[in-house]
């Protein structure tokens, strides 16, 4: 079983992941990459039944989960729910060129587009454009509204909007790594 376990290391490693830092790397064995697939997918999943389909004992699940949440690997649980049930049918990706870069600009706009609720995405960007917001509305005078409020809390150089027309992928689910030895006795 050593053996095995010792076969089908998984790792992300600095080296091959860029953006990571080398105190950010966690070795995962099989097991690991098992259960951390079930509970990136069900987080209502009970030990017990994590530990019937990796194979392994309920105590040496929940170690290994625990360990996983002291690590951060495990950020927090959530429940996803359905936006068009709660009313919302509208996703607006909104493109903002900065009105300047200085650090007092940047604070206050961020602190202006963390203050509106509907947004549910804010990434500062490379290239082109400076940010991309991701907003999630009821409708068109929704998204006018949220429109107001944020140029009302700064000063922006441009703004432009996508709205999307169609959802064929939307997931918070990770990609897990990799298998280092990708010999086909290494997938057992």
């Amino acid at each position: 079983m050593a053996d095995l376990l010792t076969r089908n290391r998984y790792a992300l490693t600095a080296k091959s992941t860029p953006g990571i830092k080398e105190s950010d790397v966690h070795d995962f064995d099989l097991h690991d990459i098992k259960i951390l697939g079930i509970v990136q997918d069900n987080a209502n999943v009970t030990i017990k039944e994590v530990a019937e389909l990796v194979g392994l004992s309920q105590n040496a699940c929940w170690k290994r989960i625990k360990s996983f949440e002291d690590r951060g690997v495990i950020k927090r649980r959530v429940t996803v729910l359905n936006p068009s049930s709660l009313g919302f049918h509208l996703i607006a990706f909104v493109n903002v060129k900065a009105a300047e870069h200085s650090e007092e600009w940047n604070t206050t706009f961020q602190q202006a587009v963390l203050s509106i609720p509907q947004v549910i995405e804010f990434y500062r960007l490379a290239g082109s454009v400076d940010y991309i917001i991701k907003v999630l509305l009821p409708d068109i005078a929704g998204f006018d509204s949220f429109y107001k409020v944020l140029t009302s809390k700064v000063r922006l150089t441009e703004v432009s909007t996508s709205f999307a027309v169609g959802e064929y992928r939307n997931s918070s689910a990770i990609p897990l790594p990799l298998p280092l030895n990708t010999s086909p006795d290494s997938a057992e």
